[in-house]
């Protein structure tokens, strides 16, 4: 139940001045970085997290919010004007959303694609809202031995949701927990992989290590495997071209409502972003649809679905990080590390000492809708040329943010090293096709992991009885179980799949 003091808080945080022009200064500059082909939404935060380090959490965090609803959003303009997805998460939006630009259709298509964000980020809100305070109430009463299964069973999906190989989810995991014993060991004071250096005593700075596993990364891929962008004019979206009647949107209700329900439900699990989200309510809805032939032809159901299924992931993803402290995808990762750099530590003990704060925050991710609505309308008049920026002229500009970005969290040329060192990291990942996602959950999970696992056992005197021996516990043990059998459900299913293809088409002989 919110007192009267909390809810004061959070309607002065909601009303100064300060916090709604950073919120709409965010979300102005989100759109814009997601309808740059090239620039992500995890790229954004990353880039722009130590600048907030400087302002206070009621500016800083709402500015980064903003960023991330408005990047999400922003990705589906270049994706329904030229079939170039802005972002991951629009890519099944180009599918349909570029279909309806070459019947003539684009401006339609971007209203549709705004009011099926603005409703699924608003339901997911409230969703967020009426199971964070409850879920959090639980939590508070977890001990080591929950705390520790649940971040195992948040590695665990985390490795498996990420990448096709669960083996590379695992080890990317592993290297996580690794970087994050570096430093001091928290119950010995022993150095831990410091190699003498003094820099790492505190460990591996956060912040310019996703700037360069995020950001620095992307550009390199940009650079050395530009994507092909289709040729030709830019569509010209008349301000006076046909329009979306109402009549159009409500009877797609069925599907936006399912499509934002998926997204809440796989945005509220750690690992499955908006980027995995987008094609599981694509696909389903195109098995539900009465039409399932004009998907991939223009369909408006497909569209709808793909933009409410990723919309509702944002707030959706907030769930896991304000209950349990665990980052629900890679942008509310680094939204941890922007918290955590505030004086705040994500999960229970945020509610418990900073309600205030979370009710504030709360209202504030409900002002963003409207203020969606206000610029995703401006957007759709206003950014028909914004795909036409080079990229010459556009990575430039953002290999200057991840510098000073990187160097303005503790002012120290070593972070350089740091950001330089995660941005060949990175990119040496994304070639090999290893999953980013898993090492940083497990950079972040890992000290908290480690220390529930060594007061679990430092309380059981060494027995591993009390994994199991709790209610909490033996009911998240089930769970890891239930994960682990899936996991390997889905293998043996995958693998069964090849075998029949293989038979099907066997390799043919050379016969000399």
């Amino acid at each position: 139940m919110i007192d009267l003091a909390v809810l004061q808080q959070g309607l002065a945080m909601l009303a100064s001045p300060w916090t709604f022009l950073a919120l709409s200064a965010g979300l102005a500059g989100g759109i814009l970085i997601g309808a740059l082909p090239g620039l992500t939404a995890t790229m954004a935060v990353a880039v722009l997290a130590p600048f907030t380090f400087f302002m206070e959490a009621t500016i800083g965090i709402p500015f980064l919010l903003g960023i991330y609803k408005g990047a999400i959003y922003g990705g589906s303009i270049p994706a329904i004007l030229v079939n170039t997805p802005g972002t991951a998460a629009a890519a099944a939006t180009a599918r349909d959303g570029y279909a309806l630009t070459q019947q003539g259709k684009s401006r339609k298509a971007l209203e549709l694609s705004l009011y099926s964000s603005v409703v699924a980020d608003f339901m997911a809100t409230l969703v967020l809202i009426m199971v964070a305070i409850p879920l959090a109430s639980i939590a508070i009463r977890f001990g080591s031995p929950e705390f520790a299964l649940l971040y195992l069973i948040a590695l665990t999906m985390i490795a498996t949701v990420s990448g096709e190989s669960f083996l590379k989810g695992m080890i990317a995991a592993g290297l996580g927990l690794l970087v994050a014993s570096i430093g001091l060991d928290p119950m010995s004071g022993y150095q831990r992989f410091t190699f003498g250096n003094t820099d790492l005593l505190g460990g591996v700075s956060l912040i310019p290590l996703l700037i360069g596993m995020f950001a620095l990364s992307e550009i390199l891929m940009q650079l050395t495997h530009p994507p092909e962008r289709p040729s030709g004019a830019l569509p010209v979206v008349e301000h006076g071209g046909e329009r979306l009647k109402w009549a159009e949107f409500w009877a797609l209700r069925p599907t936006i409502l399912r499509s934002t329900s998926l997204g809440t439900f796989l945005g509220s699990l750690p690992g499955l972003g908006a980027e995995i989200s987008c094609w599981i309510a694509y696909g389903l809805a195109r098995e539900r649809s009465r039409e399932p032939e004009k998907f991939g032809k223009g369909s408006l159901e497909g569209l709808a679905a793909a933009e409410s299924g990723n919309n509702a992931v944002v707030p959706a993803a907030l769930i896991p990080m304000t209950v349990f402290g665990i980052p629900g995808d890679t942008i509310t990762a680094v939204l941890i590390g922007a918290l955590m750099a505030q004086g705040m530590m994500p999960g229970p003990l945020l509610i418990q000492q900073n309600p205030g704060f979370l009710f504030g925050l709360f209202l504030v991710l409900l002002v963003t809708n409207v203020l969606l609505l206000i610029f995703g309308l401006a957007a759709i008049r206003w950014l028909k040329q914004v795909t036409r920026i080079p990229s010459t002229v556009l990575y430039p500009c953002v290999l200057l943010l991840c510098v000073c970005g990187a160097y303005a969290v503790n002012s120290s040329t070593f972070d350089l090293l740091i950001l330089v060192v995660g941005g060949g990291l990175g990119y040496l990942m994304r070639r090999t096709h290893f999953p980013i996602a898993p090492l940083i959950i497990g950079l972040l999970l890992g000290p908290g992991f480690e220390s529930a696992v060594r007061q679990s056992l430092v309380f059981s005197n060494g027995s591993l009885a009390i994994f199991w021996s709790r209610p909490g516990s033996l009911i998240l043990l089930i769970l890891l179980a239930l994960v682990i059998l899936t996991m390997a459900w889905r293998g043996l299913v995958k693998a069964g799949v090849m075998r029949k293809r293989s038979k099907s088409h066997p390799p043919k002989s050379n016969n000399t």
